[in-house]
């Protein structure tokens, strides 16, 4: 993640962590707690979450705009949008999904020349998605 305030968070958490396990686990308890549940709730809901061929299209279209070789990234964003649909506690899979998981999915699978930055351009999903 390149956003300096969650990577901040991410290593202050670590550090309260290591300075004193039981109380850090304490304070996070409820959030922990809430989590917990709502993955319990998506894990449920997940089988019923259904896709239809305009979403399937548009995931093949981001793919390919993309330039992504072989189908696992297909498959892979499909999965990971049924599983935000879940998470959001809805049974079918929108665009809304795509862009939630798109670039977590593509950004390692697009293809770069040696040493070149990792980097994946939202605004041109969300051109791609319109013109679907």
């Amino acid at each position: 993640d390149r956003d300096t305030a969650k990577r901040m968070e991410v290593v202050r958490r670590r550090m309260a962590f290591d300075a004193d396990p039981e109380a850090y686990t304490a304070s996070v308890k409820a959030e922990t707690d809430a989590l917990r549940e709502s993955l319990v709730r998506a894990r449920a809901l997940l089988p019923s979450v259904t896709v239809d061929d305009s979403i399937l299209e548009a995931v093949v279209s981001v793919t390919t705009h993309f330039g992504v070789d072989g189908h696992r990234a297909d498959i892979t964003m499909m999965k990971a949008a049924r599983a935000n649909a879940a998470l959001e506690g809805r049974t079918q899979v929108t665009k809304d999904d795509i862009r939630a998981v798109a670039a977590t999915v593509l950004s390692h699978r697009m293809r770069r020349r040696p040493f070149e930055e990792e980097a994946f351009d939202t605004e041109e999903l969300e051109g791609c998605l319109k013109a679907i």
